[in-house]
């Protein structure tokens, strides 16, 4: 008979078992085993007393003071530990002036009590955000009376007198998971980046709506990343059940810790879009699992506004909606135009559905970043689908069906979009409904140019200047963590620097490619070919990150969004076959592509921008060479 590997939770300073209890609801570890941290006088003796207790091979969580020692358990007895995970913790040493801070710190707790100990540095373990929460703030001062003085002391001397873990991280080889509160204050978030760079193959995370406490002030979030963190790789789960050990537990060792912890704030529990029908998204009766400050009651999280307000808008009719959910201002920016207000949003809107009053979307996935404070953005990726059944737009009728792929990308703030992308594959349409690619976009370039629109050629693009090549290194400063960082990398060289060979280092053998013109290929070979074609068609273009956001996925790994812009000239042959011989004409291709990180490798993408735009563009610069 087997059973899980074991779950060792190591807590920080003055800690219990009620740290971790909300994460661990969540996660429903069937063997996990909260450490009892007292009992030595410094980090090597605390991990040997652990891991002479501690079972054979285990899984191990240490969260400040306890990610401190979990460290030096891995530099005492690496071969028993099969993954690592690390929260609000750092490998430095203590500074040298902390000590006299400790040991005041500790007087005054003595003197003022554990709880006047918890308010005094209250504003620096949490985040802003949760300040006011008297629920937070009851649980980690009952932690911190129940430990009481001697243990802060005896803590705090293990803490001053830790050793510099810096320079054994590189020897670490266990799938290892590093998160931080986005407030962080206590541990710096510059010491967990020096991990995560440090530790090969480590994955970095920073949580929302936390600081120093992020396990208690966000355990939605932790208990996510943690969970896919024991699904990572193929580790031998199982060991004999009669050598699971011993271990002392904050269960076993402080009556007090007994008790469930005060129910908390759940911060974040956003659903995602893969694996889940449209009722489990918008649901009526769950509750609210995100802050979503200003938003309409009906919205439990993010993705439930995006997935509902699109489906009532474009599914259910209620067009009207738009009035509630975009700013007066707000401009849309399309492939073809952009759009200045709310009012020609709704008559937009109005089009496009008289001309496919059948239409339907679905939401296939949305990836998104921020918070009801400083706004949200998201990257929604629709499939529609519907029929061509009346007078509009595209003309006469063609009564034929249509399937597409649409991408946009929302910036909002207390329930209304204020700014939005929306790239359409309308070629796809197009060319599905039979009609004339050249016919549709010179008539669209015709009443452009009418409306006094021109293309002007702005001439030097400045993917490099003069004779220089282009850069060598990707500007990363738009990432937020390592994975985004490494797909904006991968851009860099492979449209800036035209190394396509990189597609074969980042991409999995089997990887699928879901492009334009609702193209569905598969493996490297396919997807270098459809990229060459894109710089085949604009040989000079430059290439321009603009936004990158990502979430850990529900089938493993991590979804990153990215919006791009490239800016070249048509003078070579690609997919703008439908011109002919190249036209020299200035033309900007407005994308967006969402990519699916497992084990290391792109495994999908879906890339979407639209040729029609691009031939309308060309047109457009005809018609005004012409004039």
């Amino acid at each position: 008979m087997t059973v899980p590997l074991p779950l060792l939770l190591l807590p920080g300073t003055v800690c219990d078992i009620r740290l971790f209890e909300p994460m661990l609801q969540r996660l429903g570890v069937p063997i996990a085993t909260v450490v009892d941290m007292s009992g030595a006088a410094s980090t090597p003796d605390l991990a040997a007393r652990i891991l002479r207790h501690a079972p054979e091979r285990f899984s191990l969580l240490g969260f400040s003071l306890g990610g401190i020692v979990a460290l030096e358990m891995m530099a005492q007895a690496p071969e028993r530990i099969a993954r690592l995970a690390l929260i609000d913790t750092t490998p430095r040493p203590d500074p040298e002036a902390n000590a006299a801070t400790r040991h005041a710190a500790v007087a005054k707790a003595r003197v003022d009590g554990m709880a006047g100990y918890i308010a005094d540095s209250w504003s620096r373990l949490v985040a802003p955000v949760n300040v006011g929460s008297a629920d937070l703030k009851a649980v980690i001062s009952a932690m911190a009376v129940d430990a009481g003085a001697d243990l802060l002391a005896s803590q705090s001397e293990v803490a001053i007198h830790r050793v510099d873990s810096r320079t054994r991280l590189a020897a670490i080889s266990v799938p290892t998971l590093i998160l931080a509160g986005e407030a962080e204050q206590v541990c710096p978030l510059e010491a967990h980046r020096e991990m995560a760079e440090a530790i090969p193959g480590a994955r970095f995370f920073t949580i929302p709506a936390a600081g120093h406490f992020a396990p208690l002030e966000n355990s939605a979030a932790v208990a996510r990343h943690v969970r896919q963190w024991l699904d990572w790789t193929d580790i031998d789960h199982a060991i004999p059940a009669d050598d699971q050990g011993a271990i002392m537990s904050d269960n076993e060792t402080n009556p007090k810790a007994k008790g469930g912890s005060p129910s908390l704030r759940n911060s974040e529990n956003v659903l995602q879009v893969e694996r889940r029908d449209y009722p489990d998204l918008a649901p009526n009766d769950r509750p609210r699992s995100q802050s979503l400050d200003g938003f309409d009651d009906i919205y439990t999280d993010i993705v439930d506004y995006i997935i509902r307000c699109t489906h009532k808008i474009w599914d259910e009719r209620d067009i009207g909606l738009i009035y509630t959910h975009y700013t007066h201002n707000c401009v849309l920016y399309g492939t073809t135009g952009t759009i200045y207000n709310r009012e020609d949003v709704v008559r937009d809107t109005i089009q496009r559905l008289v001309s496919f009053p059948e239409r339907r979307g679905m939401g296939t996935q949305v990836i998104w970043n921020g918070n009801d404070q400083d706004g949200f953005y998201t990257s929604h990726l629709v499939t529609g689908s519907g029929r061509h059944t009346q007078y509009g737009h595209l003309g006469q009728p063609t009564f034929k069906p249509f399937v597409s792929r649409t991408i946009a990308d929302c910036m909002i703030h207390r329930n209304k979009i204020y700014r939005e992308w929306v790239v359409a594959d309308q070629m796809a349409i197009i060319k599905q409904l039979g009609l004339d690619p050249n016919h549709f976009a010179a008539r669209t370039a015709k009443q452009k140019f009418d409306a006094g629109l021109t293309s002007l050629d702005i001439g030097e693009n400045r993917r490099f200047l003069g004779q220089t090549p282009p850069n060598e290194k990707a500007d990363t400063s738009l990432a937020h963590n390592d994975v985004e960082a490494q797909t904006i990398e991968m851009l860099h060289e492979v449209f800036t620097k035209r190394m396509f060979g990189r597609i074969a280092q980042d991409y999995a053998p089997n990887a699928q490619y879901h492009g334009p013109l609702m193209k569905e290929l598969y493996g490297v070979a396919a997807i270098i070919h459809q990229h060459l074609g894109l710089i085949g068609s604009l040989p000079d273009a430059s290439y321009e990150v603009q936004h990158v956001a990502s979430n850990p996925c529900d089938e493993g790994g991590t979804k990153v969004a990215v919006r791009w812009i490239m800016e070249g000239h048509h003078l070579g042959y690609g997919i703008l076959g439908e011109l002919g011989d190249p036209t020299g004409k200035r033309v900007q291709v407005m994308g967006m592509s969402h990519y699916h990180w497992k084990d290391g490798k792109i495994v999908d993408e879906w890339n979407v921008y639209d040729e029609l735009s691009l031939l309308v563009q060309v047109k457009l610069g005809q018609l005004a060479e012409a004039a």
